[in-house]
């Protein structure tokens, strides 16, 4: 994939997601189900290694670009994920003039509303290739309770996860289909 394609995957992502990890449908769509560019298992990793390293929240698109096309990825990811928000700033000063009519309440909570749509269809579809699995649907069960139930801070109950993981690989049991 060329690098002008790739800024061109980040920035429609950007565009069309309003931050967080509401960009990954969108990534998941472009690089592994359109163009084939990453395998689902190399989307996965290279979300979970953007989301356990410390920073802000969305570096796993830099990740994610790593892995698509290198540090030429890399670099399509930075430009494509911050053209848009670098432009937006005249639309937050505008926002905060226009935050309490009607119509600017009714299409942020319509955003809202798509972005847990947005945020439901990336943890179906990193959900299914571990279906089969009666060890990875344990281990996905407890995290969403944890994180739930007790509202725990997301990077321990990763760690715990990826540890749970660990010694699973080590005792045979299997967790998904390939590697």
């Amino acid at each position: 994939m060329s690098f002008d394609q790739l800024v061109w995957v980040f920035l429609k992502a950007s565009l069309l997601s309003s931050g967080g990890l509401q960009s990954l449908p969108l990534l998941r769509e472009d690089l592994v189900d359109s163009r084939a560019v990453l395998s689902d298992g190399d989307f996965a990793t290279a979300v979970a290694i953007g989301r356990i390293t410390p920073g802000p929240n969305g570096l796993f698109v830099l990740s994610i670009g790593y892995y698509a096309g290198g540090l030429a990825g890399v670099l399509a990811a930075v430009i494509g994920i911050m053209a848009p928000p670098l432009l937006a700033i005249g639309l937050v000063r505008a926002h905060r003039r226009l935050a309490g009519r009607p119509w600017v309440v009714g299409a942020t909570r319509g955003i809202t509303a798509t972005a847990v749509g947005l945020l439901a269809a990336i943890g179906y579809a990193f959900t299914v290739p571990l279906l089969g699995h009666p060890a990875s649907v344990a281990i996905v069960l407890i995290s969403l309770v944890v994180l739930i139930r007790f509202k725990a801070d997301p990077l321990p109950v990763l760690m715990g996860g990826g540890l749970a993981g660990l010694v699973l690989y080590a005792l045979g049991v299997p967790l998904a289909e390939g590697r």
